[in-house]
């Protein structure tokens, strides 16, 4: 499996990228745009298992490679980023109901095909979701021909929005992680806008001299570009707006590994046995804010991203000591 990665990785990206981190500068303006429309996201579900989702509907008119290339980082970033997405593995989930039915007939199934099987993931198990009869008939005869091995991770569900979601909730996946609305056509893509800008963010941070000895052209993050006119440079304010910084509490899914987010972590660790010791209400909000205003001591804001106007803001206190709290109440170790 690793020469049939390498053998895809070289395909993708050339040669000279072997043996380097694919990170956001190295994606084309049209790996990127694949990237901005969600036809593939990142979600967790009730477990903090990584969920790849992937929805048909929403898929770039731009060249199959494009797609390839923008699944492959946002793959290999998540690996590379969580401990335990390496060691839980990852659920795929295709959904192709009503509206998110595959606007390109299934155009490049086959090399989305070889991406699975090339990539270096422990895959936990793939769903595949539909409404249409004919696509649904073929699943249910294709998948019993699968190895044994590799039809024990398919499931199948067909339905509404409302019976499929149902049915991945038996799974360990809440229908609130999935970002379709049962009553609403529009896809919600707040938290995977907020996903992009901060992995814009942290690989122009973290890989710096790529974006600099890189010549202009669609490889390199262009001046105007979705990602500058949203993210910017560090701690520069954008339209009024605040752009966050490693210190910084996001909240929202997808954060956990931002320095900020860990070091509220470590915090909630250490106060979480106090927390559930205090019997009054009012010990434990008086727990919660002081966490709140030890994180703003420290240099940290707490930001909340808006999908609509594509801008971060600073939460009031009270919202950030609800966050906080609800993580104490659920020792969960995170603020979603």
């Amino acid at each position: 499996q690793m020469i049939r990665f390498f053998e895809l990785k070289k395909v993708l990206f050339g040669a000279e990228k072997l043996a380097k981190d694919i990170v956001f500068q190295d994606l084309s303006a049209d790996d990127k745009k694949c990237l901005e429309e969600g036809s593939c996201q990142l979600l967790v579900d009730a477990i903090n298992r990584s969920v790849i989702l992937f929805l048909p509907g929403l898929r770039s008119l731009v060249p199959v490679e494009s797609e390839a290339r923008a699944q492959f980082y946002l793959v290999m970033r998540t690996l590379r980023k969580s401990e335990d997405t390496r060691r839980k593995g990852i659920i795929n989930i295709i959904y192709a109901v009503s509206e998110y039915q595959d606007r390109k007939k299934g155009e490049g199934a086959s090399v989305f095909a070889r991406l699975a099987t090339c990539l270096p993931i422990p895959w936990a198990g793939t769903h595949i979701c539909c409404d249409d009869v004919k696509e649904y008939a073929i699943l249910r005869v294709g998948i019993p021909l699968l190895p044994a091995f590799v039809r024990a991770k398919f499931r199948v569900h067909f339905g509404t929005h409302m019976e499929v979601q149902y049915a991945l909730r038996g799974f360990g996946i809440p229908a609130g992680s999935i970002p379709v609305s049962p009553t609403n056509s529009a896809p919600l893509l707040q938290n995977h806008f907020a996903w992009y800008l901060q992995a814009a963010f942290e690989d122009n941070r973290d890989h710096p001299t790529i974006q600099k000895n890189q010549p202009p052209g669609p490889a390199s993050l262009m001046r105007g570009s979705l990602v500058e006119m949203m993210v910017g440079r560090p701690g520069e304010r954008l339209n009024n707006e605040v752009t966050p910084l490693p210190a910084d509490v996001l909240l929202g899914y997808g954060f956990k590994l931002n320095p900020g987010n860990v070091k509220l972590h470590d915090s909630i660790r250490e106060t979480v046995d106090s927390y559930d010791a205090a019997e009054r209400k009012g010990d434990k909000m008086t727990i919660s804010r002081m966490i709140v205003e030890d994180c703003k001591r420290s240099g940290s804001r707490f930001l909340s991203f808006d999908g609509n106007m594509r801008t971060w803001s600073i939460v009031a206190d009270k919202v950030a000591r609800n966050k906080v709290a609800k993580a104490l109440r659920n020792s969960r170790l995170s603020v979603e």
